[in-house]
């Protein structure tokens, strides 16, 4: 059993924050190499983020282990020429700096593919894209659910809107980014050419609004927040129950029988579509809200799994860390880094049979591995690297 499907590739990682580092971080899990470029004494401004462990930032920790960490000045010539001659043997750059930075410097995709690293694939991660009328501007998740509309079908029915929890705009950019990596690898294996992956957290956010934008263009007419109702199917929400909160989902073809056996109300079986189910709602509702509220979450877990309904019961944070599922799947564990001490973790919902991610170090100290990575990759002797400490291009552990 190999390391990783991506064991054989090297990746060189400019990005910071949140986007950048979700998609490196699942190519590192894959198995990939991951060498993480970092400004000396600054570093990704996320190590620093509240609350923090052993000096290590809460938002840091999760999405840079596996990674190597470099701390590089490239605003100066050695320290870019340094940066080059690393791209120039690795095979995906990632980036989400500002629109133009990279070519400040001249590390730019056009140069870096005519005159570096023909068969790189490139990543490059932006608020807006690089393109459009809005290219220069600045974009942040939040910004993003706001203007890519996710906000305006979010949050309570005839009250205010939230954001979603979690920053998807951004999670959801880096997943996007990595399957457009995944799937550039997989061209120049073939052809050997490289190409520029770019995406959006504004495109992201808008492709996330999927059936709505359709919605609006059947209606004419704008969706709004639901609360924890579906924009199409009922019952589709969360209920109280006689101890908690749960979600059930009642599939059409089980309406009747729950209708009948478990709401006790035959005359409710007769709504047997989902247009005739929204359209009585309110009536609906009159018995369903009650009737919930009669058990206890538990009962009703069991007797809608009987049915074959699904149903799930509001969890808190400690009670997914706990979760039985997500535990014997490894989608949250805890791990034992020599730096910081224990921390819990989020695992990654892929399993591969032959070559499955892993987690093989914890998130990097700054400059942990810059002497390592330049006397591996660029055989440079100690020598070499005190000249360029001496210089101010390169800082950390040499």
């Amino acid at each position: 059993m190999t390391q990783g499907s991506l064991e054989h590739i090297t990746v060189i990682d400019f990005s910071r924050f949140r986007a950048g580092p979700w998609c490196t971080n699942l190519l590192g899990e894959l198995g990939a190499e991951v060498i993480k470029v970092e400004r000396p004494g600054v570093g990704d401004a996320e190590r620093h983020s509240f609350p923090e462990q052993e000096g290590m930032g809460v938002s840091f920790i999760p999405r840079n282990r596996n990674k190597k960490s470099v701390t590089i000045d490239m605003k100066t010539d050695e320290g870019r020429q340094l940066v080059e001659d690393l791209i120039a043997d690795a095979d995906v750059v990632v980036e989400n700096f500002s629109l133009g930075v990279l070519e400040r410097l001249g590390l730019g995709y056009d140069y870096l593919q005519e005159e570096v690293n023909p068969g790189l694939i490139y990543g490059s991660i932006k608020g807006y894209g690089e393109k459009g009328p809005y290219k220069d501007r600045k974009g942040v998740d939040l910004v993003m659910q706001a203007e890519g509309g996710l906000m305006s079908v979010t949050g309570t029915e005839d009250g205010d809107v939230v954001k979603v929890g979690q920053a998807i705009g951004d999670i959801g950019a880096g997943l996007f980014t990595t399957v457009g990596i995944l799937s550039a690898l997989n061209h120049r294996e073939r052809t050997g050419e490289g190409q520029k992956v770019e995406t959006s957290l504004f495109g992201t956010i808008v492709s996330f609004m999927e059936e709505y934008l359709t919605m609006y263009g059947m209606t004419g007419d704008d969706p709004g927040p639901l609360g924890t109702r579906h924009q199409t199917g009922v019952p589709y929400e969360l209920f109280d129950t006689a101890d908690g909160q749960m979600v059930i989902h009642v599939p059409s073809r089980r309406w009747q029988e729950f209708a009948t056996d478990v709401l006790d109300a035959p005359d409710l079986a007769e709504y047997d579509s989902q247009q005739q189910r929204q359209e009585h709602y309110d009536e609906i509702m009159e018995v369903l809200r009650p009737k919930l509220r009669e058990r206890t979450t538990e009962e009703w877990r069991g007797i809608l799994d009987e049915l074959g309904c699904p149903n799930g019961p509001l969890n808190q944070v400690s009670d997914v860390v706990e979760h039985p599922q997500a535990r014997d799947r490894g989608y949250v564990f805890e791990y034992e880094d020599e730096n910081i001490g224990e921390v819990t973790m989020q695992g990654h919902p892929f399993h591969l049979s032959e070559t499955p991610g892993s987690v093989r170090s914890g998130p990097p100290l700054l400059g942990e591995h810059t002497g390592e990575v330049l006397r591996e990759k660029l055989g440079l002797s100690d020598d070499e690297l005190e000249t360029l400490v001496e210089k101010d291009a390169i800082a950390g552990d040499v």
